[in-house]
């Protein structure tokens, strides 16, 4: 299918014509996708489809303009902000994609109220820098500090190391823009009557849920043009000593952090510490990042670095996989030194053990890549692609029941040789959010997307990985889009259902693309 010149130069008026391109070389460009071959089983890399063209508003009113074309014409149209993964790509023929790279700015940072406002393409890290300035931090999710702050506040989901400190973007969303897929601008929350940016609900009903969720509408629902996140408290400096050089920085740990890594035998033992330090509302992350496989991933600079570390590795990661690393920090000392007597006690009286190959001079390079998460892109190494599993908002403990069972099933996958062995047994990570109002614990799993074999015992484990899920009543996990919500939601209310509804209502022409979201009015299915 070929976008109609009429309708092409229509858009061109928009946007003017060194924004909006259908040449296909650039069309191809956009088809390029992390995880395209879990829509596209016949390929490594590429989506099932591309876009009809590929389109660049610079605001809120071009985007406003251009939907109102696609809806005159029956055009479908796919939004992303960083684009970073298969979520943002054309699954099907006739859909534009629109790029929001140029809607870049930090609109406002309040400090009193803490909370930033952000355009779509504001990564994690630019919003980050300025907002430690003013002694203040962000969320990051797993993706990594390029990713789009708006777009995992409104449209997108993800964990993050920090998030026992900063919660999780799809709870630090307040006043947002959002163009829906009609045409009309809504102003949501405070936004909505004047009154700034500051909170994301009222007065009266609110429309926050609606377009938020749990997973997000993955552009499926119109396009979320600016929104204000929360902002915390960062006691370290408003200019972080940083040190080394490419590829391979470190942070200084500032006096008022302290870092410690703790092992015990056995989850139970680690899960009775979780809790009773999050209990006495000590500590500014705690994080879980897998195995000790993450310590030659982290610290080695080359695959040959990480390939020499391995070997050292094996015999350390069934002693020291019940694990997870605390920092402490305070501006004021005396907290500091009484956070630090608690977290020892609660050690002692929970049978820890400090792991001291953490404890030495790589704690700077580790710092770094907790509070920044720069270097999470380095999974990419061991096989050039990896997916994740289960990963609920739920009690630590079903948590860990969801990293037990998932462990079985991606051990049969490794004795296939369909998955790399990384050594890592379950290879989980995450840890509590919000003082451990809840946490969330997703498997990773690594394969080779050139290897036909292996891309299918992906799909496979991710059916295998579902199917354990609703079994053993782990919660809803990471994985959006209409199959999952098929699955889900007669389990959970008919939500699926629901989405439907609101798609239709929302969309009546189906403008937005629904790839990742849910299809007009889906009906209930009865529960097996």
């Amino acid at each position: 299918m070929v976008l109609k010149r009429k309708v092409y130069k229509m858009l061109e008026s928009v946007v003017g014509p060194e924004n909006i391109s259908d040449d296909p070389v650039i069309l191809t460009v956009y088809s390029y996708q992390y995880l395209a071959d879990l829509a596209n089983p016949e390929s490594a890399k590429w989506m099932p489809a591309q876009p009809e063209a590929v389109i660049l508003p610079g605001s809120t009113e071009e985007i406003q303009e251009i939907v109102r074309i696609c809806n005159k014409h029956n055009v479908k149209i796919k939004p992303h902000s960083t684009g970073w993964g298969f979520w943002s790509g054309i699954v099907t023929q006739g859909v534009i994609q629109m790029d929001l790279r140029r809607m870049n700015r930090i609109i406002e940072i309040d400090e009193k109220n803490m909370y930033a406002v952000v355009e779509p393409y504001v990564t994690a890290m630019q919003l980050q820098v300025e907002a430690m300035k003013r002694g203040l931090d962000c969320a990051i999710i797993g993706a990594g500090p390029n990713h789009s702050v708006l777009a995992s506040c409104t449209a997108m989901m993800g964990y993050g190391d920090k998030g026992y400190h900063t919660s999780m973007n799809n709870r630090n969303l307040l006043g947002v823009e959002w163009v829906t897929p009609t045409g009309e601008v809504l102003r949501l929350g405070s936004l909505g009557s004047k009154a700034g940016w500051f909170c994301g609900d009222g007065p009266g009903p609110s429309l926050r849920g609606l377009l938020r969720g749990w997973h997000g509408t993955m552009g499926g629902l119109g396009i979320f043009t600016k929104c204000a996140t929360k902002l915390y408290p960062w006691a370290g400096p408003k200019k972080p000593e940083i040190r080394g050089q490419n590829p391979q920085y470190e942070m200084v740990v500032p006096e008022n952090f302290k870092i410690y890594t703790i092992y015990w035998e056995n989850w139970e033992q680690q899960a009775d510490a979780m809790y009773k330090v999050s209990e006495n509302e000590i500590g500014y992350i705690i994080w879980r990042a897998c195995t000790p496989m993450m310590i030659p991933l982290l610290l080695g600079k080359t695959n040959n670095e990480y390939y020499e570390m391995m070997k050292g590795i094996y015999d350390m990661i069934e002693t020291y996989r019940y694990y997870f690393t605390v920092v402490l920090a305070s501006e004021s000392k005396r907290e500091l030194e009484y956070q630090e007597k608690v977290l020892k006690s609660i050690v002692e009286e929970t049978n820890g053990k400090y792991f001291e190959y953490i404890l030495s001079e790589n704690m700077p390079l580790i710092l770094l890549a907790i509070v920044t998460q720069c270097y999470n892109s380095r999974i990419f190494r061991l096989t050039g692609q990896f997916h994740t599993s289960f990963g609920a908002a739920t009690s630590w403990d079903m948590s860990v029941k969801g990293a037990k069972i998932g462990e079985q099933i991606r051990k049969k996958y490794i004795e296939e040789e369909v998955f790399h062995d990384d050594g890592c047994g379950e290879n989980f990570w995450g840890g509590p959010y919000e003082h451990n109002k809840f946490s969330h614990f997703e498997g990773l799993f690594e394969y080779d997307p050139i290897d036909p074999e292996s891309r299918k015992a992906a799909r496979k484990y991710i059916e295998e990985a579902t199917i354990a899920v609703i079994e053993n009543k782990i919660g809803v996990p990471i994985g959006p889009g209409p199959e999952l919500a098929q699955i889900f939601g007669p389990i959970y209310g008919n939500f699926h259902s629901w989405l439907g509804k609101i798609k239709k209502s929302f969309d009546p022409k189906n403008v937005s693309d629904h790839a990742f979201y849910a299809a007009p009015e889906e009906k209930p299915k009865e529960k097996d």
